[in-house]
């Protein structure tokens, strides 16, 4: 009788433990979402904040990036059944606050464990060493195809701290009903538009010139770079303004100045902070060339009835011989140290965002450009005049240099070329008050 007993107890017993096991296995078993809240399995033994755009995710108003988050998403979290990602949203029109909003969290240990980073903010983030480095997570065959002007930005030491998903350039628009050949120089620039402005009483050319980063972004460091200018040397110091580096400045300036005392461009740069005033010039039909984006292309066709008459090339430089861009972009940043919490995001940027079959696949349902020289293998690319053209730009492209000391010096330039512009400094006194104003800036950086 005991051992029947014995027999039952144990059976009864077997019976609970696969009962048991039974459920737990349920409890666990991968629950796949893709929502405007979460990504991956809602049952996840690692789940990862991410701060991005609300575009990329099922929570953009724009058909095709829906369906280019919900496929791709779908794809990583089945192929990743033990990651999650819980998703934050970044405010497009607060870029800044945002961005000082993650450093703060970063400096405090509670920041989102990924979060998408203006390359403008690369640098800051970099100083406060609050990154973490991708490499051991990433083979560098996969690194290689990124453009080297990215790499200034996103690795330090060796070491790559972001990944670069999109980017955009600077470019001449002309009208070529007015202007057969477009200016290759400075000086021809100047003739040509003067001649059309006199001719036609439009403006001969536009460009933002006023107290803004579009101060320093268009309306001068590609025309310093296309000299060889160099904004830091060693240790951030600020050199823009000695060496051989003050004459070829002072020379932008005076291009910039030149500009309005002959008539070519109107005093209005002065105050233009941005391209609305421009698109809306270009509207009423009423300038023959002026500086804007890569993305100003499809804008153009929009509110132009004839958009063929305008056309696009490489931005004027001193001399016919130099080339020279302005590109920029977001990136993708991995703020925890968790290892686990780091190859969850590492997996998920590379499948979504960085690879080259991923960022085609991005690049292509947002309309926009990639960086990575092999994506403009892909037959989409290949086959699109316009990114044929654009690859030109981004071959002689460079970034706004990786250090948390830029903004300040970048502020600086549009000051001091502000006041040349309206005439309170001459470009040899506003270019010596510049270096002497940014050193002052550097020595209050290095403490």
């Amino acid at each position: 009788m005991k051992r029947k007993r014995l027999v039952l107890a144990l059976v009864l017993m077997c019976v609970g433990f696969l009962v048991f096991a039974s459920g737990s296995s349920e409890a666990k078993k991968p629950e796949i979402v893709v929502n405007e809240d979460y990504i991956g399995n809602l049952n996840a033994e690692t789940v990862i904040t991410v701060a991005m755009y609300k575009d990329n995710s099922v929570a953009s108003t724009y058909p095709e990036r829906r369906e280019w988050a919900l496929k791709t998403q779908t794809a990583w979290a089945n192929a990743n059944p033990q990651y999650g990602v819980e998703i934050l949203y970044v405010d497009a029109s607060q870029i800044a606050v945002e961005m000082s909003k993650f450093l703060t969290e970063a400096e405090l240990g509670v920041a989102p464990d990924v979060i998408h980073l203006d390359s403008f903010f690369v640098g800051t983030f970099l100083d406060a060493g609050v990154l973490q480095p991708l490499n051991e997570f990433i083979p560098q065959d996969d690194l290689d195809p990124f453009f080297d002007w990215t790499k200034e930005i996103t690795v330090r030491d060796g070491k790559q701290y972001a990944l670069w998903g999109e980017t955009d350039a600077r470019l001449l628009f002309y009208r070529k009903d007015l202007i057969p050949t477009p200016p290759r120089t400075w000086d021809e620039l100047i003739e040509i538009a003067t001649q059309v402005s006199r001719e036609t009483g439009m403006h001969g050319f536009l460009t933002p010139s006023g107290m803004s980063e579009a101060a320093s972004n268009e309306g001068t460091w590609p025309y310093f770079w296309g000299q060889g200018g160099e904004i830091f040397g060693e240790n951030s110091r600020p050199v823009l303004g000695e060496g051989e580096n003050r004459q070829k400045l002072i020379d932008v300036y005076s291009f910039q100045k030149r500009l309005i005392d002959s008539g070519a461009a109107p005093i209005d740069i002065a105050s233009m902070t941005g391209f609305d005033p421009i698109l809306a010039e270009v509207a009423a039909n009423n300038v023959a060339m002026f500086i804007h984006g890569t993305w100003a292309v499809s804008q153009v066709a929009e509110i132009v009835e004839d958009s063929s008459v305008w056309d696009y090339t490489f931005l004027p430089m001193a001399e016919a011989d130099q080339f020279s861009n302005t590109c920029g972009g977001w990136t993708w940043a991995v703020l925890t140290d968790n290892i686990e919490k780091k190859k969850a995001a590492v997996s998920f940027l590379m499948d979504v965002i960085g690879s080259k079959e991923a960022m085609a696949a991005r690049c292509i349902a947002h309309g926009q450009i990639p960086v990575r020289t092999d994506v403009f293998e892909h037959e989409y690319f290949k086959n699109d005049p316009d990114m044929v053209r654009f690859l030109e730009q981004f071959e002689i492209g460079h970034s706004r240099p990786a250090s948390s000391l830029y903004p300040a010096i970048s502020d600086l330039n549009a000051k001091m070329l502000g006041k040349v512009l309206i005439g309170e400094l001459t470009p040899t006194q506003a270019v010596d008050q510049l270096q002497q104003d940014a050193l002052k800036e550097w020595e209050e950086w290095k403490k």
